[in-house]
């Protein structure tokens, strides 16, 4: 290749990352603008929430395993129940924050953690009839900010739930929610069921300030709201 050759290719390439470049940074700049249309959804659903568990304290000596699952020697954390567990083919939100956090008004980095569920499964561990709780992707935290971290600190964490169909109703109601209507019209599966939705929609609107979820949302969100 000739020496002019060599630069024209050079310049070539030059110019297709430039655009490529500005396409990325609109692209970005176009979702964020996205974002900052979408609704609160937290304020909502939080009016019709309830209290579920407070996680009072990481044992200091107590251990379980799961051996079903892997987990051997996990400290045991106690509980206070606040109210019944989700049967079977009920369909929740639950979030959890600092005790004493107002979930209606969620400071920076009170966000813990928001999850969904149809029965409920955070009670896990072999020998413990039921009653332990477990949930192995909360437990898990992010890297070195952890439930047991934070109870070891000397805090507590609330958890709040709330049911699907109320948080459906309330949307049907507020016309300010009036673009979340399109989650009512999803398919509902055993695994991808309303709560699950309204759970992905509050990851997709708040991208990475839920401290504990380390999964981005569904890409399905983008489809239905980045537009």
């Amino acid at each position: 290749m000739s020496l002019l050759g060599g630069w024209k290719a050079f310049w070539n390439q030059c110019v297709a990352k430039t655009v490529s470049i500005n396409y990325s940074i609109k692209s970005m700049s176009y979702f964020i603008s996205c974002l900052m249309l979408l609704p609160n959804l937290l304020p909502f659903a939080a009016t019709v929430a309830e209290r579920y568990l407070t996680l009072l304290r990481a044992h200091p000596t107590k251990t379980y395993d799961y051996a079903r699952r892997g987990y051997f020697g996990l400290p045991i954390i106690e509980v206070e129940q606040h109210g019944r567990k989700c049967k079977q083919g009920e369909s929740w939100i639950y979030f959890a924050v600092p005790d004493g956090a107002d979930l209606r008004a969620l400071k920076a980095g009170e966000r813990l953690y928001v999850g969904a569920q149809t029965q409920d499964r955070m009670f896990r561990g072999d020998g413990m009839g039921g009653e332990n709780y477990h949930h192995a992707e909360m437990r898990a935290g992010n890297g070195d900010d952890t439930p047991l971290a934070l109870l070891r600190s000397g805090n507590r964490i609330a958890i709040y739930r709330a049911q699907a169909n109320r948080i459906a109703t309330i949307v049907q109601e507020q016309a300010e929610l009036s673009r979340l209507q399109i989650l009512l019209q999803q398919p509902h599966t055993p695994t991808k069921h309303l709560g699950w939705w309204f759970e992905q929609y509050v990851l997709f609107s708040e991208p990475r300030q839920w401290r504990w979820n380390t999964a981005s949302a569904h890409k399905a969100l983008s489809r239905l709201f980045a537009s």
